[in-house]
C-alpha cells in the first residue's frame, strides 16, 4: 500500500482522456479521493468532448483539455507536425510546472502513459500490468495496485486506485452536477411531450468505435411501440452525427436540437427512465440516480453496468465477447424489444416503490 499523508500531497492529477462512459466511471473515486485527500487541489487530463460534461465540476480545480484528435490532424503535414510538437512541449512544461505529488492513471493504455510521463511526479500510481490495455503501459507508473478480481465492475475497479492510497469507506456515489436551469429547461422538454405517462429517454446510439454493441433499429422501434402501450412520453436523443440513427427509427420525438454534453446530463436527470445499450448515457443515469435499462450484448453487465441499471443481457452462446467487431451480432439482434420492454416496466416499478417510501 502506498502511505500517503495529506502534508504529503498538495497536487493531484488524474489521467483519463475518454471515453465519455470511462470519465463518469471515474467519479466514485475521484469523491473518496476528496475524502482522502480533502485540501489538495486535484487537477484532471481529459480530451474535449468529455471535459464538456466537467469543466466546472467543484471537486476539479483545474482541466488539462488536450486536443489530441486536432494535433493527429494538423500533425499530417510538415509545417502542422512542427506547429503540433511546439504545443506539445509547452503543454508539458506547463504540465511539470505543477509539481504534481500524486498522478492517478486510470486509463492504463500508451496514451494516458505518455500524459503521465510528461507530468512526472513523485508518485505515479496504476493499475497491475496484466489489468493495463497495452503492454508497456504501467512502465512510467512507480506504484501498481493488486490484480483485481475478475470482472470486477468498472466502479469499483477505479476505486481500487483510492483504496491503495489507504481509503477504507464505503463506496460513494459519484457527483454530477447539474445546473437549476438545465434542469428546468430538461423539465419543460419532457413535459411537452404527447402522453400522460412516465418521461423515458431511448438512446439508439453507441460510439464510433462501439459499433457492435448497437441494437437494431426494427427493435428499437418495436420497443417505442410498446412503451406507447403505456402512454409513456418517449424522446429519442442522438450526440454529434447521429440524428440519422436517431429519426431512421421512424418514430416521433426526435430530440429537435443537438442538446450538449450537459443538456443531455439534465435531460437524463430529469426523466423517469434511460433505455440504451451499453454507452455512455447508462453510467451518466447511474451516477445520477435515474433508473435505466441496460441492453448488453458483446459487454460483460458485470463490468459495465452501473447502479440502478435493470440487464437486458443476450442469451447468444457467444456472449459475452472481447470482440471490436463482428459479422453477425447476433447477442444485439437476439434482446427482443418485449424484453427491454418488461426490464423497463420493472424499472419503473422500482422507482415507484422508492419515491412512496420516500
Amino acid at each position: 500500500m502506498l502511505r500517503l499523508t495529506e502534508a504529503d500531497v498538495h497536487r493531484i492529477l488524474i489521467v483519463r482522456t475518454s471515453a465519455l462512459g470511462d470519465v463518469v466511471h471515474i467519479l466514485p473515486a475521484l469523491r473518496a479521493l476528496r475524502e482522502l485527500f480533502p485540501n489538495a487541489e486535484v487537477d484532471w487530463a481529459m480530451e474535449p468532448l468529455s471535459a464538456s460534461l466537467i469543466d466546472e465540476h467543484p471537486q476539479i480545480d483545474r482541466l488539462w483539455v488536450i486536443p489530441r484528435q486536432e494535433w493527429k490532424r494538423r500533425g499530417r503535414t510538415l509545417f502542422g507536425w512542427i506547429g503540433v510538437t511546439r504545443e506539445i512541449l509547452v503543454f508539458a512544461y506547463k504540465l511539470r510546472r505543477r509539481r504534481y505529488d500524486l498522478v492517478l492513471d486510470f486509463q492504463g493504455n500508451l496514451r494516458s502513459a505518455a500524459i503521465v510521463a510528461l507530468a512526472g511526479g513523485r508518485h505515479r500510481l496504476g493499475f497491475h500490468k496484466d489489468d493495463v490495455r497495452e503492454s508497456g503501459a504501467s512502465i512510467v507508473t512507480n506504484h501498481r495496485v493488486a490484480k483485481a478480481p475478475t470482472r470486477m465492475n468498472k466502479f469499483f475497479k477505479n476505486l481500487l486506485l483510492v483504496r491503495e492510497l489507504g481509503y477504507t469507506g464505503e463506496f460513494l456515489d459519484g457527483d454530477l452536477p447539474v445546473p437549476p436551469d438545465l434542469r428546468a429547461w430538461a423539465k419543460e422538454t419532457l413535459a411537452a411531450l404527447p402522453g400522460s405517462g412516465p418521461s423515458v429517454i431511448v438512446h439508439p446510439a453507441v460510439s464510433r468505435f462501439g459499433e457492435i454493441k448497437r441494437w437494431p433499429i426494427e427493435n428499437f422501434r418495436g420497443l417505442i411501440d410498446l412503451l406507447r402501450t403505456i402512454d409513456a412520453r418517449v424522446l429519442i436523443t442522438w450526440g454529434p452525427g447521429e440524428k440519422p440513427l436517431a429519426e431512421s427509427i421512424g418514430r416521433p420525438n426526435v430530440l429537435a436540437e443537438l442538446a450538449n454534453l450537459k443538456r443531455f446530463a439534465a435531460l437524463l436527470a430529469e426523466a423517469d427512465l434511460v433505455i440504451a445499450a451499453d454507452t455512455g448515457a447508462l453510467p451518466m443515469a447511474s451516477t445520477l440516480k435515474t433508473p435505466s435499462v441496460g441492453l448488453f450484448g458483446p459487454k460483460d453487465p458485470e463490468v459495465y453496468a452501473g447502479r440502478g441499471v435493470q440487464v437486458v443481457a443476450s442469451t447468444a452462446p457467444c456472449a459475452p465477447c472481447r470482440l471490436r467487431r463482428c459479422d453477425h451480432c447476433i447477442c444485439m439482434s437476439s434482446i427482443s424489444p418485449k424484453r427491454a420492454f418488461e426490464a423497463a416496466l420493472r424499472a419503473l416499478e422500482l422507482r415507484d416503490e422508492m419515491s412512496l417510501n420516500y
